[in-house]
């Protein structure tokens, strides 16, 4: 069972919209795909959970190399030269794009809130949900690094 193709739709465009913004880089989506079983190279992943007329996560998923790009882009820096604020920016990311969904979504009559973001930095570790859940990854091209945003429903 795979998410409503709208609600995909509205967070790839929530996502665009985050990127082209705040980080200030093109993104090209990537075919959405069923996740179930699936992950995305990562070491920096993250999360919003979000509940009202649905309820799940918003996750996002970058390797070490681009979450550094992506929080030098925020904030003016060569990758380089990021030092802790990396999890911070991650947070943000995931935290508009979220935000990006929820108001989409209140446009179509949904009402939803969001979680405070929360963010994973690690290596060799996996995303598991105790309940039943349905999964669709929207990977995106960011030059040459890869970044992949998924969307995490509770079956109603």
């Amino acid at each position: 069972m795979t998410a409503q193709p709208d609600l995909i739709l509205q967070l790839v465009q929530a996502t665009e919209d985050v990127f082209k913004t705040m980080v200030f880089r093109a993104i090209e989506p990537v075919l959405p795909a069923d996740s179930d079983g699936k992950r995305p190279r990562s070491n920096v992943v993250g999360i919003v959970g979000f509940g009202g007329s649905i309820s799940g996560l918003v996750a996002f998923y970058s390797t070490l190399d681009a979450a550094q790009e992506i929080a030098g882009s925020m904030l003016g820096l060569d990758p380089a030269d990021v030092n802790g604020e990396m999890p911070d920016a991650i947070g943000e990311v995931t935290n508009m794009i979220a935000g990006g969904f929820r108001l989409r979504m209140a446009q179509r009559g949904e009402t939803l809130a969001i979680s405070i973001p929360s963010v994973t930095v690690g290596s060799d570790f996996y995303t598991r949900f105790a309940t039943d859940v349905r999964r669709v990854m929207c990977p995106f091209k960011m030059g040459d690094r890869d970044v992949s945003v998924e969307l995490i429903l509770t079956r109603s």
